[in-house]
């Protein structure tokens, strides 16, 4: 029986990794997109100041709030992989003892 708590929390401990590396994954090329969109809006800045479009300041703040949703995301992972790890060190503890 308590080997397959121990089992049942590996195995989730490997799902919610898996998760947290699909969510750095999502982040990082979020964050490139971000950057090119950025770019883009500064050089659309430069070259018709006042008379620029809104378009790509608003898709910049539109990809910032898919970033936004994926950090939250990360640090709830991050939390529930601390919390999952706890439990193997207090189930390994109570095995040795």
């Amino acid at each position: 029986m308590h080997h397959d708590k121990i089992m049942q929390i590996a195995e989730e401990l490997g799902q919610t990794r898996n998760r947290v590396e699909t969510t750095l994954v999502n982040l990082r090329t979020q964050l490139s997109a971000l950057r090119s969109s950025i770019d883009a809006a500064n050089s659309e800045l430069e070259l018709q100041g006042l008379d620029a479009s809104l378009v790509t300041l608003i898709a910049i703040e539109e990809k910032a709030s898919a970033i936004s949703r994926n950090i939250k995301d990360l640090k709830q992972q991050s939390a529930s992989l601390e919390q999952a790890l706890g439990y193997i060190k207090s189930a390994k503890r109570l095995a040795n003892s």
